[in-house]
């Protein structure tokens, strides 16, 4: 009769150890700092990528991290609360209210303050990196952009859309990852909008959407509003001058880009990694 209570304490002791090994198990060490293959399991999992993609993230993070301690780069309570201020102000309410709201959803504050630290202080290290070798953006390589990408810079003046209201927004972001939810309580209507009765803001949201995709979730009048797309209709061309300064954004957004990736593949290049077992 005893026998079968040391086989589950056995059987018991082998599950935890097996979990603690997943846990535990080193995947790469880089610069002599391990990523977990758990930490690759669950970044891959929070962000729906591949664990080869959530490895390689983790190690430029790794990278990051170790450039802004070496720079002693540092973010401080104000600049994080100034943030959250202009987030919030984005978004029509106060930064009281704001944060109200993200623990309403069950945020956990200092968490979220960690993270626009960190953030803050990753921005720093890439203004860093790609100060002093951005190129002014030229007129000609401008109008050539206009040019090589006409799709980019024409507006659909007739939007085909379904408009769904709920009272609560959870309700719409779980059609977002379902769309073959019917939940009773979310309201659907299909209309056809004229870019002409829109505001400016509408009108850009309508037309950043792709066709087949739906809007993020918006506060209209009081309801929780979300926009489907079906169809975009009478495009029109916007003319160069219109979009010159957007096009100078674009650019050197790339251009930023580019010098960042280049510095962290030279990085990455140089540093040492010890691959200790690949995440399958």
């Amino acid at each position: 009769m005893k026998i079968i209570p040391r086989l589950l304490v056995s059987a018991s002791i082998c599950a935890t150890l097996g979990f603690s090994g997943i846990i535990t198990g080193v995947s790469v060490i880089i610069n002599d700092e391990p990523i977990t293959l758990y930490e690759v399991y669950k970044y891959s999992e929070k962000y729906k990528i591949s664990r080869k993609e959530s490895l390689n993230l983790l190690v430029r993070q790794k990278l990051e991290n170790s450039q802004i301690k070496k720079l002693r780069i540092d973010a401080d309570t104000f600049e994080v609360d100034k943030y959250i201020e202009n987030l919030a102000n984005k978004n029509g309410l106060s930064q009281y209210e704001f944060l109200n709201m993200l623990k309403e959803k069950d945020v956990k504050i200092a968490q979220y303050r960690k993270e626009i630290k960190d953030k803050l202080k990753k921005d720093k290290l890439y203004r860093s990196i790609y100060r002093d070798k951005i190129k002014a953006v030229e007129e000609e390589a401008m109008a050539k952009f206009y040019k090589d990408n006409p799709a980019e810079f024409k507006v659909a003046n007739s939007f085909n859309i379904s408009v769904y209201t709920a009272q609560k927004p959870e309700d719409l972001q779980a059609i977002q990852n379902n769309p073959m939810l019917q939940p009773a309580n979310v309201k659907i209507e299909n209309k056809i909008l004229d870019a002409k009765t829109l505001d400016n803001k509408l009108k850009a949201l309508l037309n950043s959407t792709k066709q087949g995709m739906f809007t993020q979730v918006l506060n209209i009048q009081n309801s929780p509003t979300m926009f489907y797309i079906k169809e975009k209709k009478d495009f029109t061309q916007i003319p160069y001058e219109d979009v010159k300064k957007n096009i100078y954004r674009v650019i050197s957004k790339r251009q930023e880009e580019k010098v960042v990736k280049d510095y962290f593949e030279k990085l990455k290049s140089s540093a040492s990694i010890i691959v200790v077992r690949s995440p399958t």
